[in-house]
């Protein structure tokens, strides 16, 4: 009897292994393993959001100057000053074991061109004290962007 005839149509039957049933250990050893897969796509998946959220360190004084240049539109200036052994430093110089290097920045204005942010920061490395700078200026466009947001809040989160 055919199916089109009969109406009936058999997909699987005990003697094909329809019927048959897997064996609980390889149940629960096949739910473990989808378990941990999905736990390994999980932490994956945070690993390489955090890597691209992070901005890459500034190696080189050129990756400083394309950076800044970008984060600040309007202009900066920098100006590096290396300490040796021995050296007189400044009254304000964090006290070290090393050599310091002194990095001394501005941002300027847009309208009138004049000073806007001005900034010294202090480091064992030219290296560091140009990241400290690259750092520095993400931090102040950071919070310009927090004050913006408040401000343009209509309704005050707090009360005097």
């Amino acid at each position: 009897m055919s199916a089109a005839t009969g109406g009936v149509l058999v997909l699987a039957s005990g003697v094909q292994g329809g019927d048959a049933r897997a064996p609980g250990y390889e149940t629960l050893l096949i739910a473990l393993a989808i378990a941990v897969l999905t736990a390994a796509c999980v932490w994956i998946a945070i690993y390489l959001r955090r890597r691209y959220l992070r901005p890459r360190p500034v190696g080189d004084e050129w990756q400083a100057l394309a950076v800044m240049g970008e984060l600040c539109a309007h202009g900066w200036q920098a100006q590096i000053t290396l300490y040796g052994w021995g050296a007189p430093v400044p009254t304000d110089a964090p006290p070290a074991r090393t050599p310091l290097v002194e990095l001394e920045w501005k941002q300027f204005d847009e309208e009138s061109g004049r000073v806007a942010v001005a900034r010294r920061v202090w480091a064992p490395s030219i290296s560091e004290a140009l990241q400290s700078m690259v750092e520095d200026r993400r931090t102040d466009i950071a919070l310009e962007e927090i004050e913006r947001s408040v401000g343009e809040g209509d309704d005050a989160w707090w009360e005097e």
